[in-house]
């Protein structure tokens, strides 16, 4: 990766890029071996479709280049600094060239990138989303205020600059720590979303949607996930951590009836759209906690045939594990992250009567150290 990326040494971003990719590779395998190798079967590792370009999300930051115009680049939350790179290696040729553009257009537009140690300054930072499927791509633009002067004139001349963009939204971010979240409070051109194609469904992303990285990847893993579950189409089944909904609507077709459980409001709205959107009416959403949703489906009398369960790498609260267990499913198919929580949970659900049975382990990021695993469980009490 050195022949491209001509800032990873100080980046660190890319942890893994001074190894070749089969050396990668065997690192992430390893590594699921020696957490989860002891409780079930690991099989080999499947890898990226793409090892560079595979975000369909890219994060920029600006500073200024003295009169000479700005600078785009990699946040270093460490030291509050913009670490200047022509390129990602990781984003999409469009990604950088949109990021290219930007920076003469802001700074034609007098935009001025904001300082954290001032506090002066609008431009926090860019956002630039990609439906690998459709080819659609999205920015969204976020500043300290909502107030953006010349937007309209902004929005004609940034059409024209990057003809390609099939949306940009205005975003406010007051935190000073999240850089690259902000509320949605403008559209200048377009839909103000974009749609992608996984799995055969479509789904809409919104500016703030969660949706996965690395699409190519993602479609691999959620097919082995659903596969591992064998279902019949007369099941129900349980979608802990729902998210956006996308692997609850591309379950239904597989099901009698999927209950898809999110506490985030905003990530149930895109999901309940997403589902209505592909017709999957099989889908009830409920907008809780997993623990305590388990826990008062369990009091109703309710049980389920299979569960999906895919936390944020912290892992399952061990209240959820005991909750999900009452709902009696007889298989567990455990997307992670994070093979340390996965394996601490996995020991938690193996004291309450299943057992992992096989892993499989996908590389999403190459070139990070992080590795994603899907673990199916069985029920043997």
């Amino acid at each position: 990766m050195s022949e491209f990326c001509p800032v990873q040494k100080k980046c660190n971003s890319c942890q893994l890029s001074n190894l070749s990719d089969s050396e990668q590779l065997r690192n992430k395998e390893n590594k699921c071996r020696r957490l989860l190798g002891g409780m079930c079967k690991v099989m080999p590792i499947t890898p990226s479709p793409k090892t560079a370009g595979y975000r369909n999300k890219a994060q920029f930051v600006f500073r200024r280049n003295g009169k000479a115009g700005l600078l785009s680049g990699v946040w270093q939350s460490t030291n509050k600094t913009v670490l200047v790179t022509p390129t990602c290696a990781l984003c999409t040729e469009k990604a950088n060239r949109i990021a290219a553009a930007l920076c003469r257009l802001f700074f034609s537009f007098k935009v001025v990138p904001y300082d954290p140690f001032t506090g002066r300054g609008w431009l926090k930072s860019v956002v630039i989303r990609e439906a690998t499927a459709t080819g659609e791509s999205m920015l969204i633009i976020n500043g300290a205020t909502p107030v953006f002067p010349a937007k309209h004139t902004f929005a004609t001349a940034l059409k024209k600059a990057c003809p390609d963009l099939s949306t940009a939204v205005i975003a406010e971010n007051r935190s000073e720590q999240k850089l690259f979240t902000g509320k949605p409070v403008e559209t200048l051109f377009g839909d103000g979303h974009i749609t992608d194609i996984l799995c055969g469904k479509r789904f809409l992303i919104s500016p703030n949607s969660f949706y996965q990285i690395n699409r190519d990847q993602t479609e691999n893993l959620y097919k082995k996930a659903i596969g591992l579950m064998e279902l019949s189409g007369f099941e129900t089944v349980l979608d802990a951590y729902c998210g956006a909904g996308t692997i609850g609507v591309v379950a239904s077709d597989h099901a009698k009836e999927v209950l898809a459980v999110e506490l985030n409001p905003a990530a149930i709205r895109d999901a309940k759209r997403n589902a209505k959107f592909n017709g999957a009416d099989n889908i009830t959403f409920i907008n809780s906690d997993s623990k305590d949703c388990a826990k008062a489906l369990a009091a109703d009398g309710v049980t389920v045939d299979a569960a999906f369960i895919d936390p944020p790498r912290a892992g399952c609260a061990a209240s959820f594990l005991k909750a999900l267990t009452r709902l009696k499913p007889q298989k567990i198919v455990y997307i992670s992250c994070n093979p340390e929580t996965q394996a601490r949970d996995i020991l938690q659900l193996g004291r309450l009567g299943y057992r992992a049975e096989v892993c499989y382990p996908f590389d999403m990021f190459p070139h990070t150290n992080h590795v994603e695993s899907v673990v199916l469980m069985s029920n043997h009490r």
